[in-house]
């Protein structure tokens, strides 16, 4: 059920919790900086006023002036309607809201799918409430096809995965069709397929792109390509075969079997055919001439041969023809009808063309007072290997209006320990040219039986324990904040912005309640500049540049000795080398400043799963007196190679270089049946990296790596030992990434060379994208 909120409700109910108290989710993204937040932005130069009118089977959305782009815009629906539902073979069961805008410039300030958009076959469609957004450009005859292709592509995604996001979520996991097919379907049913021109254009775009794989291919020669093939499909097949086509994809997950089973050919044969008729022009004889003579014109229609599929065998009962089993269409179109219409709770077909039907008379209501829903966007669980508290489940809802003008954001990570959690509620307004918002989020770490693998923690705090050190604490951890933030975006791709706040922190020690805990309130602000102008080229692969600059000041109310602040700097560029090779790099660099700097640790791999720990010689015992700092820990990425926490300090300099090579990209999407193997990746891979203590640089001597502290605490021995060591170490190695059971999963193989001496290899397996 969607819930239906005016938005000034939303607000005041918005505010109302956050007035109780109740805290919000991601804090510091401290266990995955290599999946920093980067993003695009909008620019509003002024607010729209909007208003609605309904038609037969569509809702439209309009402003002030677009009163007749609506009415127009409402006949072409209502008059295409009959003839797209009729080819698709299907119906759809929710009104699509349009959106009309009355320029492109004006298009261009919408902030629809900005939120949460749906990376499903390489193109970004968001689905949720079936909505789409087209400009008046001023051409009748160019917004009519617009407004026709996206309303068949829409009708062809919701006929493929489902109207409601959860159905979509679950079909992209087994459905994943090339550009062309998509693309093509809907550029077919807009364009006028007899037409020369249109037949030539396709002719050339097959021509320049006859050596190329056409799962591969992507923008306008996909879109050409794919209306040639639809088109070929319904000249000589004929058009019923379309709608069977779409369906059975639909059912067995695959447009190459869904052709194969369809027309009763082989699919290379079927890709043959289809070029040589375009090469050499035999639709130039299967188009309509005139012939002018004199005064008198006469008009030619030829014959256009339509194959037939092959009859099917006479069998006996029980036989089967095994040689050319195919599903039978017309069969698994009613399933499909009966299936789709069991699980919206109706008993009529409406996946089979409506042939013969009425034609219904346009009616048109409104206008209305534009009534903005809020709706449930994005649904999203993962799994994060916590650097403090292991492994736990990530939960994240999203929703926002239809205009995505208001989101709201409500995250929960949460650990077998439940003490162990983070509770996230975010607000953001995009409605004008700055945008803005409020969050509040607390974290709770508790810290009992501790091993070899949490010892570590205690190393930047001064405390060198021996690796066989284990014993149990009782102690919480809290850190809460509030803090608001403002954006100004300078142009699509760069934005300024700034967000002041105001965190606690908190030390508990429950076995010891007579012990004071250690508590301290901090104001302080952040400044960030991002830029990202990246465009996907694939799924999961991008191109382009996108960076993040930020500085955060933070000063204590209690104490000017607990002041501190952080410049963060994370840079990455994708580059296509030439085919599907990708070179991706990323620069990251941290610099701690104030009288409690904090500390950043390098080392292993993010969100690792077998995550191993660089083990020390200390001697030291006991457990620091405050472990607040532990909250401030910063981790910088991946340095493949060697141990989790191999480096720390109060800077630090880490590079990552990939070659990137998707196998999907060099193979037919086709003949790769499962998601493991559409999303396989394989990776060579390079990392460098040091942190250190001071201003002094990585070359100073006294620093995590080159300095090691023996004895200490209750051992009356204490020395410090000085090494003389490059302080940069580089990792390098092969890895494999791809898909499995909807989790992206990667697996790395590494070598890592410290002062001129190469270790051991190891294996990292970890969950996330990018590096």
């Amino acid at each position: 059920m969607e819930n239906l909120f005016t938005l000034r409700r939303i607000s005041i109910s918005l505010f109302l919790m956050i007035a109780l108290g109740i805290n919000n989710s991601s804090a510091q993204s401290y266990f995955s900086s290599t999946q920093e937040e980067f993003g695009k932005n909008r620019i509003q130069d002024k607010r729209f006023e909007w208003l609605t009118i309904r038609s037969n089977n569509f809702e439209f959305n309009y402003y002030r002036g677009g009163d007749k782009i609506a009415q127009n815009a409402a006949k072409i629906s209502e008059n295409e309607y009959d003839r797209i539902t009729e080819l698709l073979g299907y119906t759809p069961f929710t009104t699509m809201k349009i959106f009309l805008y009355n320029s492109p410039k004006d298009l261009a300030q919408s902030n629809i799918g900005l939120t949460a958009p749906i990376d499903l076959d390489g193109s970004i469609l968001n689905l949720a409430k079936s909505r789409v957004q087209i400009a008046y450009t001023g051409n009748e005859e160019e917004f009519k096809k617009d407004l026709i292709r996206q309303i068949a592509r829409l009708f062809v995604y919701d006929m493929l995965y489902g109207g409601s996001l959860k159905e979509v979520l679950q079909s992209s996991l087994l459905l994943t069709v090339p550009e062309w097919y998509m693309a093509g379907i809907s550029t077919y049913i807009s364009e006028d397929n007899n037409d020369l021109v249109m037949l030539d254009r396709m002719r050339t775009s097959i021509l320049k792109n006859k050596d190329k794989k056409i799962d591969h291919l992507s923008g306008k020669d996909a879109e050409i390509i794919g209306q040639s093939i639809w088109n070929y499909i319904a000249v000589r097949y004929g058009k019923d075969n379309i709608s069977n086509i779409l369906n059975l994809t639909r059912i067995i997950r695959t447009e190459e079997s869904s052709i194969t089973s369809t027309l009763g050919i082989s699919y290379n044969r079927f890709i043959r055919e289809w070029k040589e008729y375009y090469i050499n022009s035999s639709y130039a004889n299967n188009s309509e001439k005139i012939i002018d003579d004199g005064d008198k014109k006469t008009i030619i229609t030829p014959k256009v041969e339509t194959i037939v599929t092959k009859e099917k065998l006479v069998l006996g009962v029980g036989e089967i023809d095994t040689d050319n089993y195919e599903f039978d269409s017309e069969n698994v179109i009613k399933a499909l009808a009966a299936e789709t219409a069991k699980t919206k709770g109706e008993n009529i077909d409406k996946s089979s063309p409506r042939l013969n039907r009425l034609k219904e008379t346009l009616k048109v209501k409104g206008p209305f007072a534009y009534e903005n829903i809020i709706i449930a966007n994005d649904i999203k669980s993962e799994f994060l290997m916590d650097p403090v508290r292991r492994m736990g489940m990530k939960n994240t809802l999203v929703m926002n209006d239809l205009l995505e003008n208001h989101s709201i954001k409500l995250g929960l990570f949460i650990t077998p320990v439940l003490r162990n959690h983070d509770v996230f509620l975010g607000y953001n307004n995009n409605v004008k040219r700055i945008d803005w918002g409020v969050d509040v989020q607390r974290r709770s770490i508790a810290l009992g039986d501790l091993d070899n693998r949490s010892l570590y923690l205690f190393r930047p705090l001064n405390i060198n324990l021996p690796p066989s050190a284990a014993f149990t604490i009782d102690r919480r951890i809290y850190y809460n904040k509030f803090s608001a933030f403002a954006s100004y975006p300078i142009n699509p791709n760069l934005r300024v912005s700034a967000s002041p706040f105001l965190l606690s922190t908190s030390d508990i020690d429950v076995s010891d309640l007579g012990r004071k805990s250690l508590q301290s309130i901090y104001l302080g602000g952040r400044v960030e500049v991002v830029f990202d102008n990246t465009t996907p080229l694939f799924s999961k692969v991008l191109t382009g540049t996108r960076a993040k600059i930020r500085i955060d000041r933070s000063y204590s109310l209690k104490s000017s000795s607990e002041n501190f602040s952080r410049l963060v700097v994370d840079a990455r560029h994708y580059q296509k080398i030439f085919g599907s090779l990708i070179f991706a790099a990323r620069v990251s660099y941290s610099r701690s400043l104030g009288k409690s700097p904090k500390v950043t640790i390098l080392g292993g791999v993010e969100n690792s799963i077998n995550r191993s720990i660089e083990q020390t010689n200390g001697q030291g015992i006991g457990v620091p007196r405050d472990l607040r700092d532990i909250l401030f820990y910063d981790y910088a990425g991946n340095l493949r190679g060697f141990d989790f926490a191999k480096l720390f300090g109060t800077s630090h300099l880490l590079t990552n270089f990939e070659l990137r090579l998707p196998l999907a990209q060099y193979v037919s999407k086709g003949s790769l049946t499962s998601n493991f193997l559409r999303n396989l990746q394989f990776v060579g891979f390079s990392d460098i990296g040091t942190a250190w203590y001071g201003n002094k640089g990585p070359f100073n001597r006294q620093n995590s790596l080159n300095t090691e502290v023996i004895g200490g605490f209750q051992n009356p021995f204490r020395a410090t030992v000085t090494n003389f060591k490059n302080p940069f170490l580089v990792g390098y190695g092969l890895g494999v990434r791809t898909t499995i059971l909807g989790y992206f999963v990667k697996a790395d193989y590494a070598w890592g060379l410290e002062d001129k001496e190469v270790g051991k290899g190891k294996l990292y397996l970890s969950l996330g994208y990018d590096f």
